[in-house]
């Protein structure tokens, strides 16, 4: 460490031996530097922020029945595409950058646009931020309304004219749809009228023929029971006549015979024969029958005394019902024969029938179907327009207005000037090292005793007189003042520039040049 240091006192020694060199290096830097950064034109910045919200209480009330745009990715295709040629020409036109600069070549313009707009952020917050630099504030406040503008138009208007684009698109494929069903309904009605024998009834043909043929069946049997119940109607008529003798009927007397028969039968099950309401019903049946016997030997004496009975017979109503059930029976099965010989003999034709129009009604109802969904599309077109319209989706809120800028942005003209005095002041300091190194003299006894290798006996001090100790003392004073001259014009630089009162310097270069 100690070695280090003493290497270090050395080198400076040797650098301080030759300080002119650091005051004429440093100043020439210095100034040439100065001179410079002040030449350096103002760049002036313009910015603006746009908070972007997204989220609207109407997307969970308005759920299923409108269609809301995917804002988000919205949001990203407009700050993907906000610099695209077609977008930097309209925003060049807008701040009549032709007119600004100067330059009609839109091509320069477009490049100079796309070199200079910043657009950045939106990633979390929805915060976008837009600037540009130029030379001319005008310009550069012009370029960042256009800009913002441009991105708030594009953000809320595209998705409208999206919007009405699909309602047309929609209302012209309702029309062919419609136009379609119609030339569907036509045909469909006329093969019906066509072919109208074989498309009568409901079900399939082969369900129609196989219940034409069970009526059929149906029919038959029941003129089977009707013909059965007719014989033995008249067979029971006919064996009346023969209990009765010469013809004598009284149905009324039969019927309580009948019945009180039957009721004496009931009785029988429950009770013995000398129970006294088997004894009552037996005496009252033994009172009937032989009221029946005296009648029927009134009607052989006289057949005109009880001919009242047999207009109103019910067994005779009962066979004349039976003769006509039969009757109407026999019509229905000829009409359900031929009915069954028609479906029978259109057999082959009818299933090729039902195919086309079972083809013609698919089709018919896909084009309903389509139609149908059309129709809420449209319904939801019209309310998501309604909604877009009236509402905005994407609300845009511009938190920092873009303006005019009153100060240049760039360049820091005081921390370049204060790099530009370091530089000079390094510049010389290096310059004068350098020297050192090229032409390097023995300092004292120990560098001596390393480079020769040899031990030093002694060494013979020097005597300054009271001349040289003043001639080093104005030598001095002039490297001093020579240093304080450069700070103070550098402290007089910084303050002209952070006074604003840079136009100093503007007369001083131009009185100079």
């Amino acid at each position: 460490m100690e070695k280090i240091v003493h290497e270090l006192l050395q080198h400076t020694r040797a650098t301080w031996r030759r300080r002119w060199w650091i005051l004429p290096i440093a100043w020439l830097v210095c100034l040439v530097g100065w001179a410079y950064v002040h030449s350096l034109p103002d760049v002036y910045e313009s910015d603006s922020r746009v908070f972007v919200n997204t989220q609207s209480v109407l997307d969970p009330l308005l759920s299923g029945m409108t269609v809301r745009p995917d804002t988000e990715q919205r949001l990203r295709m407009v700050t993907s595409t906000l610099l695209s040629r077609e977008n930097l020409e309209q925003i060049a036109r807008e701040s009549e950058l032709d007119v600004l600069t100067g330059t009609s070549s839109l091509d320069a313009q477009v490049s100079m646009l796309r070199s200079g707009i910043d657009l950045s952020g939106g990633q979390r917050d929805n915060i976008y931020s837009v600037s540009f630099r130029h030379n001319d504030p005008e310009v550069a406040h012009r370029v960042v309304r256009e800009t913002v503008d441009l991105f708030m138009e594009r953000g809320m208007g595209d998705s409208r004219l999206d919007l009405t684009t699909s309602q047309q698109f929609i209302e012209r494929q309702l029309e062919s749809y419609e136009e379609q069903l119609q030339e569907k309904e036509q045909e469909i009605e006329q093969f019906r009228r066509e072919n109208a024998r074989f498309l009568s009834g409901d079900g399939n043909f082969y369900s129609r023929l196989e219940r034409a043929r069970e009526q059929l069946r149906q029919a038959r049997l029941q003129e089977r029971e009707a013909q059965s119940r007719l014989e033995t109607l008249r067979q029971t008529a006919q064996e009346r006549s023969a209990h009765a003798g010469s013809g004598y009927q009284n149905p009324e007397l039969d019927r309580r015979i009948n019945e009180l028969q039957e009721n004496i039968d009931n009785l029988r099950q429950r009770f013995t024969d000398e129970h006294p309401d088997v004894v009552a019903a037996q005496r009252t049946l033994t009172d009937l029958e032989e009221r029946r016997e005296r009648e029927a030997e009134e009607h052989a004496r006289d057949p005109q005394t009880f001919a009242s009975f047999d207009s109103n017979d019910p067994l005779q109503a009962a066979i004349a019902e039976t003769e006509s059930e039969l009757a109407s029976l026999r019509t229905r099965i000829e009409d359900f024969e031929e009915r069954v010989d028609t479906l029978e003999g259109d057999v082959d034709r009818a299933p090729a029938v039902e195919s086309e129009l079972t083809s013609l009604t698919r089709n018919y109802d896909v084009l309903r179907e389509s139609f149908r969904q059309l129709q809420d599309r449209r319904e939801q077109a019209v309310m998501s327009g309604e909604v877009e319209m009236q509402t905005d989706s994407v609300d845009f809120r511009v938190l920092e207005p873009p303006q005019r800028p009153t100060s240049p942005a760039s360049p820091d003209r005081p921390m370049l000037a204060t790099a530009v005095l370091i530089l000079g002041l390094g510049a010389g300091t290096g310059f004068a090292f350098l020297l050192s190194q090229m032409r390097r003299t023995v300092g004292d006894s120990r560098q001596l005793a390393e480079i020769t290798g040899r031990p030093v006996l002694g060494s013979v001090s020097r005597v300054r007189t009271p001349m040289h100790k003043r001639r080093r003392f104005s030598e001095l004073v002039f490297f001093v003042l020579g240093l304080g001259t450069l700070l103070a014009v550098f402290l007089v630089v910084m303050a002209l520039y952070l006074t604003g009162s840079a136009g100093v310097l503007d007369e001083l270069l131009r009185l100079v040049t």
